[in-house]
């Protein structure tokens, strides 16, 4: 009977195979001891985690809102530490979303006022949540540790505004826009009046008026409700200086493009209008066509409205004899300043007008604001013969 050796005995110990040992001629199986091989681990075990973490991720793309939510909290993928906050939040705070904030700006504003625990969660869900374009500049009153899913909510929600809410038209004189800004603010107009001959204390760079007037851009404002009457104007002054500086209008002509732009709000309706507005104020100061070469005066009745406070873009031959800066038909060259606050429509019809030779326009139906450009005196003269027998027939 041969032997077996110790090497045979420790394989066969190491092996995790049964051990066998003859006695009486029979062979006798051993159970086991020591080690158990290990099992297999079955493919799909190793695969679920990345599985689990696609379809997560697949969610944000078709639902972001709600993939990103059930990754982070029905599912636990071995996050150390939380990135959210749970449910409403408590207490209150205000915090301040700015000109051109975008959802990453606006995120980390609500993470420095504890509104929220990281920027993660709240960029997601501002990704993938198409109402959160509409959030506007403002101040919105929140909770402090809050789940982003609620602070998005409450953004969205025009009732979180805190303090005061005004929206400003296109072409008001500043005698128009100050009343509507001390209705809504409760700041009295007197406040605002004694800026206006003062365009250092708000920003506005100095220029021939001396005056803020045509340096006001139109739009909604969100004022906060300690607001005084120099910061609401200068609020309004930025978003005007803004507005140049994109459209990479140099600052020595800043003032011109405003006053012409004033002009086309008052003189015009449309923004083919505007444009060809612009095209003559243009051809006339340089005397172009039948001008010979020679400067024509202006002559606008909405100029010398301006100076007598008229509503109307119309004048009678008492005003129009008035002696004024912004008289003209007594003066040479455009106004002293602006006669309104323009919008983006026509400061940017001054900056690309149509081509045009036209020297004259009039409105020939005050209704609908229908105008009429001509290029001689004699198709002028035609067009004013018609505006007064449409303001005839209006009468009787």
């Amino acid at each position: 009977m041969n032997k077996r050796s110790s090497f045979d005995e420790i394989a066969d110990s190491q092996s995790g195979e049964p051990s066998s040992e003859a006695e009486g001629g029979a062979v006798v199986k051993k159970p086991l001891t020591g080690r158990r091989r290990a099992p297999r681990r079955s493919p799909l075990r190793r695969v679920l985690p990345v599985l689990v973490v696609l379809l997560a991720i697949g969610g944000l793309g078709v639902g972001g809102v709600y993939g990103y939510q059930w990754l982070t909290g029905a599912v636990n993928i071995g996050q150390a530490e939380p990135t959210d906050y749970e449910g409403p939040g408590t207490g209150e705070v205000v915090i301040e979303v700015k000109q051109g904030d975008t959802g990453t700006d606006i995120a980390k504003t609500l993470v420095e006022n504890d509104v929220i625990l990281s920027t993660g969660p709240f960029i997601s869900l501002f990704a993938n949540t198409p109402e959160a374009a509409s959030i506007t500049p403002g101040t919105y009153r929140l909770r402090t540790q809050m789940s982003s899913s609620a602070a998005l909510t409450m953004l969205l929600d025009p009732a979180s505004l805190a303090g005061f809410r005004v929206t400003i038209p296109e072409g008001l004189r500043l005698s128009d826009i100050y009343p509507r800004l001390s209705e809504a603010t409760g700041i009295p107009v007197e406040d605002f009046e004694a800026l206006t001959g003062d365009p250092a204390a708000i920003g506005v760079p100095e220029n021939p008026a001396g005056s803020i007037e045509g340096y006001l851009w139109p739009g909604r404002y969100d004022i906060p409700e300690d607001a005084t009457a120099q910061q609401v104007l200068t609020m309004m002054w930025e978003r005007m200086k803004s507005e140049l500086e994109a459209r990479e209008i140099p600052p020595d002509q800043w003032h011109s493009t405003l006053t012409i732009a004033s002009i086309a709000e008052k003189e015009a309706r449309t923004p083919e209008d505007y444009g060809k507005v612009a095209r003559t104020i243009d051809n006339r100061l340089a005397g172009v066509g039948e001008a010979g070469g020679r400067p024509m005066k202006l002559q606008l009745d909405s100029t010398v409205a301006y100076v007598s406070g008229r509503k109307a873009v119309s004048t009678t031959p008492e005003e129009r004899a008035v002696d004024s800066p912004y008289n003209t038909y007594m003066r040479a060259g455009l106004p002293v300043g602006p006669i309104a606050n323009p919008g983006a429509a026509t400061i940017d019809a001054v900056l690309d007008p149509p081509e045009g030779d036209w020297l004259y326009w009039v409105t020939v139906n005050t209704d609908t604001g229908e105008t009429k450009f001509a290029t001689t005196k004699a198709e002028h003269d035609a067009n004013v013969r018609e505006w007064q027998e449409w303001a005839a027939a209006k009468d009787g």
